[in-house]
């Protein structure tokens, strides 16, 4: 097993790291065991730090949390560090109107990013017509109403910016194959967060007529096998095929939530030797968990301490995450519904 060179810029050396990083959320942490000696302590909270592993970013941020503690002969202490994104996600956006009109979600995000964070996209995102900065909102949490109408994903760098994201980054080399690296595997399946349809409602700013007042799109999930209705409020202009996406995108989601499998594996990297990383696709072949196919990484845990470099990786079915149809042989339990076609209709 390969041991990673990791260095955490500013602090002393580690007995042991843990990262977590996600697609589903806008900020990755680090938790570590610091060795020091002498007195006061190896860290303030708001200190800025990088974490490579042998040359490769992975984590630009800051300490959080500084844990020190002691007994009469041994002493230790635990830190905590969160990516730059934090602050995208605590801090209250100050701007001059509050209102950004006829541009996209990034570039929205990029207007209201006073606190120079930085916003990364990967193109093709539809305008908005207007989009207003409600009182003391975040600019993740601005951003994110908007975004679980355009199926698109928010998730941090390891530059330390705001990611949004439509479909898989990329995919990975090699494949993960029960005998060959991986430690432990198990799935979890629940129909938990999953509906039979998902009634999108909302209005135009336009019209009069019921399609302009009363519109409403509808998605259905053919795995649920009895009624489970859901009915959400769509946020901005209730355009058709945005109301259509929404639905779509929510039925994806909460099938993709409700049947996942978790891999450990053998330290960091891939067969081409790249960092495992959320938001990419990577085949797997595990047929005691009924995995054979193309898998999307939802997240990664990175380990390293005394027992072993390690990575785990939370896996679903591609169209959880906006992919396409992996087209493989993994238990159709797995699946999230590919395609789906929303009904635009009067409620």
């Amino acid at each position: 097993m390969m041991l990673e060179t990791v260095l955490a810029s500013g602090l002393p050396p580690h007995e042991s790291i843990s990262i977590s990083v996600s697609a589903e959320e806008a900020v990755r942490t680090a938790s570590m065991v610091v060795a020091y000696v002498g007195p006061g302590l190896p860290a303030i909270p708001g200190q800025p730090v990088s974490i490579t592993a042998s040359g490769t970013l992975i984590l630009t941020g800051y300490v959080r949390d500084v844990n020190p503690s002691h007994d009469a002969e041994t002493r230790s202490c635990s830190l905590t560090i969160v990516s730059r994104t934090v602050d995208a996600t605590e801090c209250s956006v100050l701007h001059s109107t509050g209102e950004v009109l006829d541009k996209d979600l990034a570039a929205i995000a990029r207007e209201f990013d006073g606190l120079g964070i930085g916003v990364e996209d990967d193109g093709g995102l539809p305008k908005e017509v207007r989009h207003k900065l409600n009182p003391g909102e975040s600019l993740f949490h601005t951003i994110e109403r908007r975004a679980r109408g355009r199926g698109i994903l928010i998730h941090d760098t390891p530059e330390g910016k705001l990611k949004l994201a439509t479909k898989p980054a990329g995919t990975h080399s090699g494949s993960i194959v029960r005998g060959r690296g991986i430690i432990t595997a198990s799935s979890t399946l629940t129909e938990k967060g999953r509906h039979s349809a998902v009634h999108v409602r909302g209005q135009m700013t336009e019209g009069t007529a019921a399609q302009q007042l009363r519109g409403q799109a509808t998605a259905k999930d053919a795995g649920v096998s009895r009624e489970r209705p859901l009915v959400i409020r769509h946020e901005g202009e209730a355009l058709t095929d945005r109301m259509k996406t929404r639905a779509e995108w929510q039925v994806k989601r909460g099938a993709g939530s409700a049947s996942t499998a978790e891999i450990t594996v053998s330290g960091w990297r891939d067969d081409g030797g790249k960092i495992w990383t959320e938001n990419y696709l990577v085949h797997v072949d595990d047929d005691w968990i009924g995995v054979n196919g193309m898998m999307i990484i939802k997240s990664v845990t990175l380990d390293q301490s005394d027992g072993g470099t390690t990575a785990t990786l939370s896996l679903a079915d591609p169209r959880a995450l906006g992919g396409e149809n992996p087209r493989g042989k993994t238990e159709k339990a797995y699946g999230a519904p590919g395609a789906i076609e929303a009904e635009f209709e009067e409620q």
